[in-house]
């Protein structure tokens, strides 16, 4: 990987799925510029793209649609993400139980996220995570 990388900031009102076509050819862009290996290149894509759309199906209020952010930076040692929206956020019971319960109709990303990733953590609120891969 290169030593001197960039960190890109991506901020964007993202509303709809279709929309994450968009982030993801960023984050394939980005990737691919700093040496990524492709392997980890398709763990990274698939663990945006669950947050990305748990954001989506999850955030958002009564009065107002689910408005996503997304950041990342890379450098020598780890990419780092955090997905953020404008919702009430995910109860820590839900975090905790996503461990016991893998065959809900929900919690699967989160989980999926946590076997892929070297670090999986919310904050306070519960309305963004940031996930940590580590080379």
């Amino acid at each position: 990987m290169q030593q001197n990388m960039q960190t890109t900031q991506l901020h964007m009102e993202i509303t709809t799925l279709e929309q994450l076509a968009d982030v993801l050819a960023c984050l394939r862009e980005d990737l691919q510029q700093w040496g990524v290996t492709e392997e980890k290149q398709v763990d990274l894509k698939l663990c945006i793209m669950e947050a990305v759309q748990n954001a989506l199906l999850h955030g958002g209020t009564a009065y107002a649609v689910p408005e996503v952010q997304i950041f990342w930076k890379c450098d020598a040692k780890e990419f780092r993400f955090t997905v953020e929206d404008n919702g009430p956020g995910v109860s820590q019971d839900m975090r905790d139980s996503v461990y016991q319960e893998t065959l809900k109709e929900s919690g699967r990303g989160l989980l999926l996220m946590r076997t892929i990733l070297d670090e999986v953590n919310f904050n306070e609120r519960g309305n963004a995570i940031t996930g940590i891969l580590r080379w």
